[in-house]
Formats: structure tokens, C-alpha cells, sequence
């Protein structure tokens, strides 16, 4: 038996994004799989104990609420290894890619891509700089990283000068609630969909939070171009800011928007993942065009909910869809509103899409996910010289 801790802070019911999701997903399945060892799961808020069952399993809560740079290096540095100390940890796995400074325990960090070191101005200044100065700590400190990428575990080497074989790709997945029978949403539940969120008028989705690199200005103006050129779809924003900041979110983005076609534009807020899945089913497409992506989650949901979509050319999109979506430039919004014409005008070439949609959506899960990551914690453990199979004597 080994002690295996884990940062699982971002499970935040009602909150979850994507490293949430990634968390939360991975670290249930490995618990069911593996009752031969001992999980300790650490957060900086009261734990969801609902969503961890298992004899195998201790939910810690840690002090302080990591949601400040500054208190985030208290947790890591002071909180969590108070924690390691106490529970005789033999592995420290950190989903949202810190670790700690203060601790000799193995580490293991998932890191899932470097757009703050490609464009820091995307994030607020202080938050920019904490991960500028964090993550390669954390690269350097780490017995093994994961990503969720190719594009991400090549980026991450090379800026961070970190050996390849030492990184290991572990995709994501898309929840069951994503994965529905062909014929399932019947017209009929369409409908409902639209009148509730769209005014009842066919939609565009776009999934996301709300961030400088998710490209809304350049989807709103792409959307624009569209409605100009004869589009009649409306375009539904799922998501909320990541930062309650001017210029970060979409409420921000659709001041530079004309009322005639802002007045087309709806936005949900956070949804519930089986509300999720049923707009995506509904709408008549993605478009998703963001200009970074160490993997795009999203994409994979509407793949999976048989939703063609229209995606970004850039960083790891083109790895994840592999031809299954229309392929554009998040900076030519003519093209982008091209595509959204194509999406409205020809149904034989969305149906085309939904089946390859769906054909790559069989390639990801969260089960194969939790699987990889797994075998990424095994070849650490093996690396320091842990025992994964003999209890561990204890005093």
C-alpha cells in the first residue's frame, strides 16, 4: 500500500472548469481502481465528501483558501505540506500544475499548457506573473510531468528545458452525459432549447470561460460579418469570466458590437453538465477559435454530443479534432463567418461532420484518461523507488 495525496482545490461543485473536470474525473476513477492503496485528497474549502466515496479515501481541509497568488503559495508552501508531514505521504500529484516548495515528498504535476508564458498580457498582472514564476519551479521540482497534449508536453519541454521522456500525455475526456444515441434529442426537445435560450431561433454555441485567449471579440465579429452577409442563426455564450476584470469577459467584448446584432448574441452563464448537453445537442453548431489551447475540452464535448463544429487552426486543436471539424483562422474573422455560412446552408455537410465528430469522440475518455494518468504516477513511484504493491509497515 502507498499514500498518495492529492490537490483537488478546484473541485468546486457548481464552479467546475476544466482543470475541475480533468481533477475530479481522474481521481474518482483511480480510486475505485486501485482499493490497494490509500487516497488523501486535499482542498482549500469544506470537501464535497459526496463526491468521493471509498474506504480508501481521507478528505483533508486545508488552510489557507487558495484563490490569491499570494495565498496559493501559503497552501502549496506551508498548508499542504503540514499535510504530507502528518499522513506520512509517499507521492504528492497536483492536478493544477503547482507544487510545493517546502516538502520532500515525490511530486507529481499536470500541467496543461503555457499560455501565460506565450502572451502574459492575457491574464491579470499579478496572476500572470505568480504562474510565470510557479510553473517552472514546479517543471523542475516535478519527478515526472503530466500534460494533455502533444503541442503542450512539446511546448512545456522546450521552454522549461525539461527531458521529453519525462513528460507524459495524458488526453482528455468528455463526460457520459456528452455521449447520447443518435435520434435521442428529438425535435421536439430542440425546441424547448431554443425557446429558452435563443428566442427560439436556431443557435451557434461557443463553450468557454470567458478569457482574453478564448478569442471572444474575434467570435463576436466573425458572428457579425455573418449576420451581414445573410446569416439568420443566433450565437449562445456559455460561461462565465474567469476574472471579474474590464476587457475579460463577454459582456465587455459585445460593447463594441452593434445593438442590431448584439440583440442576437444570449449568454447562460456557468450551466450544469446535463443542461450542457443538451444545448450542445440542440445548436446547429461550435464555434470554438481560440487562440490557445493545451487541449480545448469543449471541442471533444461537442464531438461527442454529435455538434459538427468550427475550430481554431491553432496550438493543439488540430491534434485533438484530426480533420473532424472545419478548420479556421481565429484572426480572419471573413473566414470564420464563411464557415458559420457553410454550417447554416449545408446540411449534407454538417451530418458529414457529426459522423466524424463522433468517430473521434470514441478516441478520448475519462476512463482511459484516469488510465494514463495512472501509469504517469506509476513511473514516478517507480523512479523513487516506491513499492506500489507491498503494504508499507507502518509504526
Amino acid at each position: 500500500m502507498s499514500v498518495i495525496a492529492i490537490n483537488t482545490r478546484l473541485v468546486v461543485p457548481g464552479k467546475l472548469d476544466g482543470i475541475g473536470w480533468f481533477t475530479l474525473e481522474t481521481v474518482q476513477r483511480m480510486i475505485s481502481a486501485h482499493p490497494e492503496h490509500e487516497f488523501h485528497l486535499l482542498f482549500d474549502r469544506n470537501p464535497p465528501s459526496e463526491l468521493f466515496p471509498g474506504e480508501n479515501v481521507t478528505l483533508h481541509w486545508v488552510w489557507p483558501p487558495a484563490r490569491r497568488p499570494l495565498l496559493v503559495d501559503a497552501w502549496m508552501d506551508w498548508g499542504v505540506p503540514r499535510v504530507l508531514r502528518k499522513i506520512k505521504a509517499d507521492i504528492f500529484l497536483s492536478p493544477d500544475g503547482f507544487l510545493s516548495r517546502k516538502t520532500q515528498v515525490p511530486q507529481v504535476a499536470v500541467q496543461h499548457d503555457l499560455n501565460f508564458e506565450h502572451h502574459p498580457e492575457w491574464l491579470p498582472k499579478s496572476v500572470s506573473k505568480h504562474y510565470r514564476h510557479r510553473f517552472p519551479d514546479a517543471a523542475s521540482r516535478a519527478v515526472r510531468l503530466a500534460t494533455v497534449s502533444q503541442f503542450s508536453a512539446q511546448d512545456i519541454s522546450e521552454r522549461y528545458d525539461v527531458d521529453r521522456a519525462q513528460i507524459d500525455v495524458v488526453y482528455n475526456g468528455a463526460g457520459a452525459a456528452y455521449h447520447q444515441p443518435l435520434g435521442v434529442n428529438s425535435e421536439q426537445a430542440a425546441v424547448a432549447i431554443r425557446n429558452r435560450f435563443s428566442k427560439g431561433l436556431p443557435f451557434f454555441v461557443f463553450v468557454g470561460t470567458q478569457h482574453p485567449r478564448k478569442n471572444l471579440k474575434g467570435l463576436l465579429a466573425a458572428f457579425e460579418t455573418y449576420r451581414n452577409q445573410g446569416g439568420e442563426w443566433s450565437l449562445l455564450l456559455v460561461g462565465t469570466p474567469l476574472w471579474r476584470r474590464r476587457g475579460f469577459d463577454a459582456t465587455s467584448a459585445l460593447k463594441g458590437v452593434p445593438p442590431s446584432i448584439a440583440a442576437h448574441v444570449h449568454q447562460t452563464g456557468w450551466l450544469p453538465q446535463s443542461d450542457l448537453a443538451a444545448v450542445l445537442a440542440a445548436s446547429g453548431a461550435m464555434v470554438f477559435i481560440p487562440w490557445f489551447e493545451g487541449f480545448g475540452i469543449p471541442l471533444l464535448e461537442a464531438f461527442s454530443a454529435g455538434t459538427p463544429a468550427i475550430h481554431s487552426n491553432r496550438t493543439s486543436l488540430p491534434e485533438v479534432a484530426q480533420g473532424a471539424g472545419l478548420e479556421v483562422d481565429p484572426g480572419d474573422p471573413d473566414s470564420v463567418a464563411e464557415a458559420m455560412l457553410r454550417m447554416e446552408r449545408e446540411p449534407a455537410l454538417r451530418a458529414h461532420l457529426i459522423e466524424k465528430g463522433r468517430d473521434r469522440a470514441d478516441d478520448f475518455s475519462w476512463d482511459r484518461t484516469a488510465r494514463l494518468l495512472w501509469g504517469c504516477l506509476s513511473k514516478a513511484a517507480e523512479q523513487c523507488g516506491l513499492d506500489w504493491k507491498e503494504p508499507k509497515e507502518r509504526p
